[in-house]
């Protein structure tokens, strides 16, 4: 059993090792430009290799972007998940946002230019991913109605628009190279205030 285990082990140490590799790779070089020799070559494995974890360079790719956002959900939901009242868990949830956003910006690059190579089985996960969130944001802002802080809504509509201001984030972080930390920490600040007390002027 413990030889079965420490197999199991050396196959997960691998795996990671070419998704490692290949994050690199393509984020250097693209999809298009990138082969599977120079990912082999990244992560210190023979070609052949590769091919037993992945039928191809498609596969290989999609495998590298799930790989990515699985830490970015789990990010968000451990976000979503700590202690605090409705308010507290938003803005939790968002500065986990903005953490993947500034420490993937070459990955969120790589997926806008390359999207047309993530297959349809992974689109469809993306968007459960994506669901999953709503409902997420949907339990917090229905506690806000219960803790009776946030006036009766429609929590679903509520959700998509909060998350749909996620996306600007993710443009800004693709095409401004200014939108550093601090940047960034504005829009989430601004974000969260027109949240919580709109737009219209206090009377």
């Amino acid at each position: 059993m413990h030889s079965e285990n420490r197999i199991a082990e050396k196959k997960t140490e691998r795996y990671e090792e070419i998704i490692r590799a290949a994050f690199d790779v393509f984020i250097k070089k693209g999809f298009h430009q990138t082969k599977m020799e120079e990912i082999a070559r990244k992560a210190g494995v023979g070609k052949g290799t590769i091919y037993e974890y992945f039928p191809g360079k498609k596969e290989l790719f999609c495998g590298m972007v799930k790989q990515c956002m699985t830490w970015y959900y789990h990010t968000i939901e451990q976000g979503a998940k700590k202690d605090g009242d409705f308010r507290q868990k938003l803005v939790n949830m968002m500065d986990a946002h903005l953490k993947f956003a500034a420490h993937a910006r070459s990955l969120t690059n790589l997926m806008f230019h390359d999207f047309a190579y993530i297959s349809r089985d992974l689109h469809k996960w993306i968007i459960e991913g994506q669901k999953k969130m709503v409902r997420m944001v949907e339990d917090i802002l229905q506690q806000g109605i219960d803790e009776g802080v946030l006036r009766q809504i429609d929590v679903h509509l509520a959700a998509v628009m909060f998350l749909s201001s996620w996306r600007v984030f993710f443009i800004e972080s693709i095409f401004d190279n200014n939108n550093d930390e601090i940047s960034m920490e504005y829009l989430k600040e601004k974000a969260l205030d027109i949240l919580f007390n709109g737009i219209l002027e206090k009377t």
